[in-house]
């Protein structure tokens, strides 16, 4: 059956001049909390899309994904990795299922879509990511500019099946959330975006960001960002990030720098993972409470047997203003190896040590993927 479903795959692309995707992968996430029981949990799952030619005016596109335990576990709800409206059992649902139409520079959609925006994205961190419904428009209307537009109704999380007009931050029934972005690269080495979101049922925001790039024979050497949120929620967002990033043919280093001015934190965002500079696997500068944070981060490329492989080192250094919050000190290690450009295993581990009354805590993940 699974045979000729990948057959009748292969025709269609062939015939339509569409393009089918498919990947594979498992990820084991273990979280041990001084005096409490482990958790863990293994999923297996994966993606099939299937994509018309979108050198036409009208094309579609749907995608498929899954996420199934396999093995022992131990409190698996807590891993994001399944279906938690169902006590944490595997799912499967269509992450996308859209009607596009492209033309020149612009292109519109219309249905279940996946978003690439700081506060409101798909959220790549476990098998099955965020999704959601609504309208698209991405085009450039003028030269140099690029612009987005998007309406969402209803959305889905990494954790379940279902399409709903609840956010992170709260219920968004009335008006959905509307967003709109502008980006600008007209000057030699430097790219400007800004986004504003709309969501008066729960809190409209404006993210901007700045980033200074030098390249020298078209490699990355330096670059110099910044990044501002601010935002109408009622305890109320002010922060501001940079970094300084230094790259060579095999080591990069970057420093990073947060603070939250407001009360509010942008942890929940609208949906999937808010992405400012300093953040790391599991701690970072988002969080409520006036966290300043300071991150280290360093990387190396090396080769093993001739195959790419990278090792990566964060220290991250969290102070807060508000009693609330508990001080944090948190040291970061990855590796991840390519047996081809398809193929990799990736090892991360963090452990985190508070100051206060939390308990320090260690998370574990190891990710396979293979796709073709």
């Amino acid at each position: 059956m699974q045979k000729s479903i990948f057959g009748l795959l292969f025709l269609l692309t062939q015939s339509l001049n569409a393009h089918t995707e498919v990947q594979l992968k498992s990820i084991y996430y273990a979280i041990d909390k001084e005096k409490e029981e482990k958790i863990y949990a293994t999923a297996l799952g994966g993606y099939l899309k299937y994509t018309t030619d979108t050198n036409r005016g009208l094309f579609t596109s749907v995608r498929f994904d899954t996420s199934n335990p396999v093995g022992g576990y131990s409190e698996r709800s807590k891993t994001s990795l399944f279906n938690n409206d169902n006590n944490a059992k595997g799912f499967s649902t269509l992450t996308e299922a859209f009607i596009g139409f492209k033309k020149k520079n612009h292109i519109l959609k219309l249905g279940n879509i996946m978003l690439k925006t700081p506060m409101m994205n798909d959220d790549t961190t476990r098998i099955v990511p965020w999704s959601y419904r609504g309208i698209a428009y991405i085009g450039e209307p003028f030269k140099d500019f690029k612009s987005q537009l998007y309406h969402i109704r209803s959305m889905r999380s990494n954790t379940s099946d279902l399409y709903t007009t609840k956010s992170p931050s709260g219920e968004f029934s009335k008006s959905g959330i509307s967003i709109v972005s502008l980006h600008y690269e007209g000057i030699q080495h430097l790219k400007l975006q800004s986004f504003y979101y709309y969501s008066p049922t729960t809190f409209c925001s404006f993210f901007t960001q700045a980033d200074y790039e030098y390249f020298s024979n078209n490699v990355l050497i330096f670059c110099l960002g910044v990044q501002y949120i601010k935002s109408n929620h009622e305890k109320e967002i002010d922060l501001l990030a940079l970094r300084t990033l230094f790259d060579t043919d095999n080591w990069l280093f970057s420093l990073s720098y947060s603070q939250n001015f407001g009360v509010d934190g942008v942890n929940k965002g609208y949906g999937g993972l808010t992405k400012i500079y300093t953040r790391s696997m599991i701690a970072n500068g988002r969080g409520d409470n006036k966290p300043k944070t300071w991150v280290l981060k360093s990387s190396y490329d090396l080769l093993l047997n001739n195959k790419e492989s990278e090792i990566a080192l964060w220290l991250t250094h969290t102070d807060y203003d508000d009693s609330k919050g508990d001080d944090l000190i948190s040291y970061y290690f990855h590796f991840k190896h390519f047996f081809n450009t398809d193929t990799s295993l990736h090892f991360r581990y963090e452990k985190i040590d508070y100051k206060g009354i939390k308990s320090d805590v260690q998370y574990f993940r190891t990710i396979a993927s293979y796709r073709f």
